[in-house]
């Protein structure tokens, strides 16, 4: 009856505060108009206040609400029945009602944001706002101001909406780690964003660490697969990148992302990332990771094992690296074979929420040897494909030489024996000898006439067809006889002319070295350019991305070699020789530590010492001690030739053809002027040139 009377009461009182609705008649005649009523007296029963005296009901109700007990929803009868009473509950217990009826992120959530911000509180909701790092503004009374704090609806990975402030950061992050039998870990990101076009403008770019380490300080590399990325539900290309020790989650192309609440899902494969002990098997995660120095509100994580298995130890530590506790997340059992993790507070920038589950070594199938084999190819391949290719280089040149030097046949190969060319093998330089000796040749092939009269040397030109000449001889005629020129004499004005037609004579010997180096070497060179390639593809399959690694480690070979080939020119001054070999020196060194971004710096070391050899070894084959000597044979030969017929030559019309030769080899002496070759007899004029010059 209390409950009953307090309900009758509680309605008499809404029936005074509220306006007053009385049905009207319409009047269409005076005479139907009723007449008004006799007053009619309302019974006062004792203690009830007097109805007309509006202060004093007033008090009575209040004081008997004073006196009223409140009783919980729960405690009264079924509400559907008829007997059933309504009863409207204080403010106060309404809150605390839609506290309780919270989820367990919600509770988390706003208690976390409590410990850090300042807060602000809607009476309608119950919903905590808050200001991540909030500047706050004092007024001339001191008094702190409150900022007004945008806040968005936000949809979590779980369906729930909640009220999240319109400030870039993770409200919500959930990590599920799968562990099966075989050591392989399926692992799903749920995570939460509210991007405002800061941070957060290209995406999400996840990172994690490359390498694992066990308690022993062991490393070993994190095996990878990346299975798919979503935003809102939909399929977003990423791929996988491989930086130093990272390995970074990365959209293949860039996307903006419009400010506004975006759900992300990273599903991936882990492998090698338990550690194998005598009595356990241990799983190390860091949660929070990097999510580019973003406060995460709620950091969540499940590890779940094989069904019918036990954890055996379990742990979850939060903080920066130095002030690591315990005491800011919590440990939940969800099943005999699965546990939850979650933080108490913010997780920020920087800070980490490590979990640590040790299990029964039981619970996994022991790796065999071929996985293991596979895993010692994945940690040192690198070093061990890099020190092949090195030794195949160096061992193929060891081959390529022997192989070489039984093959006699090589040398005679097609040969053409210009008399700068012959003196440029007999001396192993290019010198004055060797450029009149190029002269007396363009004498002998008609195309130029040399003359002297008293003290005066000169150059008659008789034609301009130059048709028989190579590209570099024609260089030198042209060189020689500037525009419509015709005649050069030997003096002081025109001995630069001289210089660059002897530079483009002895440009001429260098490109066929060059060429016959390639020509007498091209197997070795073939197969050494090969092995650095394969050595390279080789590393790049090790890999997270086998292109991009495969690109960079191209590149650096590229540039290594190039340097390799500036350094090995030759420059006058020594000033700039110099300068040229510390600056490739640096340049070399840089692309070495760029290249020990992806793989080991020994293994950068080997592949920069790989194209070494190869420039090294194909420059030796020019030089005049090596492979070149293959053909000095034929030059001896022609010498030895020249020397035990010089009578019956320098007397016939082959003294003619082979003057030039005659002249490169140094066997003037043993050709003097006689009547029966003086018309075309030019030794005496030859070293005169050679004197002047």
């Amino acid at each position: 009856m209390k409950k009953l009377f307090l309900t009758i009461c509680f309605s008499l009182l809404c029936t005074v505060n509220s306006p007053i609705k009385a049905r009207t008649i319409e009047i269409k005649d005076i005479a139907n108009v009723p007449t008004e009523q006799a007053p009619i007296d309302l019974p006062n029963p004792g203690g009830m206040p007097n109805p007309e005296n509006t202060e004093d009901v007033v008090r009575f109700f209040r004081d008997r609400f004073n006196n009223a007990s409140v009783s919980r929803i729960e405690d009264l009868q079924n509400s559907n029945q008829g007997n059933s009473v309504n009863v409207q509950h204080s403010t106060e217990y309404i809150k605390q009602i839609q506290e309780e009826n919270k989820s367990t992120f919600e509770k988390i959530y706003d208690q976390a944001i409590g410990r850090i911000t300042n807060q602000t509180h809607d009476e309608t909701s119950g919903t905590r706002f808050f200001e991540m790092a909030p500047a706050r503004a004092i007024n001339e009374n001191n008094a702190l101001q409150q900022p007004n704090i945008p806040v968005v609806n936000a949809m979590l990975p779980n369906g729930r909406r909640v009220l999240v402030p319109a400030r870039e950061h993770v409200p919500y992050l959930l990590a599920s780690f799968n562990i099966l039998p075989t050591g392989l870990i399926q692992v799903t990101e749920d995570l939460t964003v509210v991007a405002n076009g800061q941070k957060l403008k290209n995406g999400i770019t996840k990172i994690i660490p490359k390498y694992t380490k066990s308690r022993a300080g062991v490393r070993k590399k994190l095996d990878i697969q990346l299975l798919s990325v979503t935003i809102n539900g939909e399929d977003i290309p990423y791929t996988l990148e491989e930086i130093g020790n990272n390995i970074i989650i990365k959209p293949i192309q860039k996307y903006t992302l419009q400010p506004g609440v975006y759900n992300y899902t990273f599903k991936y494969l882990l492998d090698r990332k338990l550690w194998y002990y005598d009595d356990f098997t241990e799983f190390y995660w860091d949660v929070s990771g990097s999510y580019l120095n973003l406060v995460i509100a709620s950091a969540n994580a499940v590890v779940a094992i094989p069904d019918g298995k036990n954890f055996l130890t379990q742990n979850v530590i939060t903080g920066y690296p130095n002030h690591l506790t315990p005491n800011r997340a919590l440990i939940a059992a969800l099943d005999d074979n699965a546990l939850g993790f979650a933080s108490t507070t913010p997780i920020l920038p920087g800070e980490g929420m490590h979990i640590l589950v040790s299990l029964d070594k039981n619970v996994f199938l022991e790796p065999e040897f071929g996985r293991r084999f596979v895993w010692f190819v994945t940690d040192f391949g690198d070093v061990l494909f890099s020190l092949a290719g090195l030794a195949a280089v160096l061992i193929s040149y060891m081959l390529s030489w022997r192989y070489l030097k039984r093959k006699k046949s090589l040398a005679g190969q097609n040969f053409r024996q210009t008399p700068p060319l012959i003196r440029y093998l007999f001396i192993g330089k290019f010198d004055k000898t060797a450029f009149v000796a190029g002269l007396l040749e363009l004498y002998r092939k008609n195309i130029i006439d040399i003359q002297k009269q008293d003290q005066t040397i000169s150059l008659i030109k008789k034609t301009d067809n130059l048709s028989a000449l190579n590209r570099f001889e024609k260089k030198a005629v042209n060189d020689l006889f500037v525009g419509r020129d015709s005649v050069i004499s030997l003096t002081a004005p025109n001995l630069l002319k001289f210089k660059r037609a002897e530079r483009s004579l002895e440009k001429g010997c260098q490109m066929f070295l060059k060429l016959l180096s390639l020509q007498l070497n091209i197997g070795y060179l073939l197969f050494s350019v090969a092995m650095l390639l394969l050595t390279e593809i080789a590393i790049a399959m090790l890999g997270i991305n086998p292109l991009q690694t495969g690109l960079v480690l191209f590149s650096s070979t590229l540039t290594i070699a190039f340097y390799i080939w500036i350094m090995k020119r030759k420059f006058k001054s020594k000033i700039i020789r110099r300068i040229v070999k510390i600056i490739g020196g640096l340049f070399i060194l840089l692309a070495i530590l760029l290249t020990s971004i992806y793989i080991k710096f020994i293994s950068a070391v080997f592949l920069a010492a790989m194209v070494y050899a190869i420039f090294e070894y194909s420059e030796l084959f020019m030089k005049h001690n090596t492979l070149v000597k293959t053909k000095n044979k034929e030059c001896e030969e022609l010498r030895r030739y020249l020397e035990t017929q010089a009578s019956i030559i320098v007397r016939g019309h082959e003294f003619a053809l082979q003057q030039a030769n005659i002249f490169a080899l140094d066997l003037s002496s043993l050709y003097p002027f006689n009547d029966s070759v003086a018309q075309v007899w030019k030794l005496g004029i030859a070293a005169e040139i050679v004197r002047q010059l």
